[in-house]
Parts: structure tokens; C-alpha cells; sequence
């Protein structure tokens, strides 16, 4: 009985899909146009957890396809990272400002990097073992 109740309905839905105006069905499948121009928008948000970390961005665009922006990281221990770029019709460039342990002064493609020593309490940091360090903070 179940079996001849989804016969009949599909039956009654192939029959409503052949009858309906095809105008309908092309306004159905269409496309949306989109609009892909460039619009101004402007964004940012700052936060930290109390303890020593913080982060922020900021990024805005003038509506002509020119994106400027920055984020950082901040930990505990000082480490940081602040990266001020802009993308536009020459392409995507970087500042890169640091302490980080391991980096250099080395620029690759478009980024430039500005490195400083790192704090003297990271150098210590890395050098101990994971229990101490998860304690200290």
C-alpha cells in the first residue's frame, strides 16, 4: 500500500513539474547578477586575556580595491609580532616587526622584516622544561 502511495505522489509531482510554465523554470534556475565591485569597509577588534597576551587587527579598504591593514600578538613573556601590510594593484606587501627567537632580518618577496633581540625571560623560557613554564604563567 506504501509502495503505490509514493508511486501515485510522484506520479502527481512529475505531472506538476511538466505542466508548469517553462518561463517559471527559468526564473527558477537563473543566475543572480553579482556585484563584485570593491566597496569601503573599515574593521577591528583589540583583546587579551588578562594575563599578559594580547591581539588586535585592523583592516580597511578605500573602496578602490586598496586594502590596508595590521594585526600583533603580544604574549605573556613580551614576544610580539606586528604585521602592518597593503594589498593593491602592485600586489600584497608587508612590514614585519618581531622578537621572536629563530628570526632574522632576512626579507622575502614583498615582506620586510625588522627584528629585535628577543626579551631575556623568552630565552629562559624556551630553555626550561614545559611544566615549569605552564606554572610561571
Amino acid at each position: 500500500m506504501s509502495r503505490l502511495l509514493i508511486a501515485v505522489f510522484g506520479l502527481a509531482m512529475a505531472t506538476l513539474a511538466m505542466s508548469a510554465p517553462l518561463s517559471l523554470l527559468s526564473q527558477l534556475t537563473s543566475e543572480q547578477a553579482i556585484d563584485d565591485a570593491p566597496r569601503p569597509y573599515e574593521f577591528g577588534y583589540e583583546f587579551g586575556d588578562g594575563q599578559g597576551m594580547n591581539q588586535h587587527r585592523r583592516e580597511s579598504s578605500d573602496g578602490t580595491g586598496t586594502v590596508k591593514g595590521s594585526y600583533s600578538y603580544t604574549d605573556p613573556f613580551g614576544i610580539y609580532r606586528n604585521v602592518e601590510y597593503q594589498a593593491d594593484a602592485d600586489g600584497y606587501r608587508a612590514v614585519i616587526k618581531s622578537n621572536e627567537p629563530g628570526m632574522s632580518n632576512q626579507n622575502a618577496a614583498d615582506a620586510t622584516f625588522i627584528v629585535e633581540p628577543p626579551p631575556p625571560g623568552a630565552v629562559l623560557q624556551q630553555s626550561l622544561p614545559s611544566e615549569v613554564v605552564e606554572n610561571a604563567v
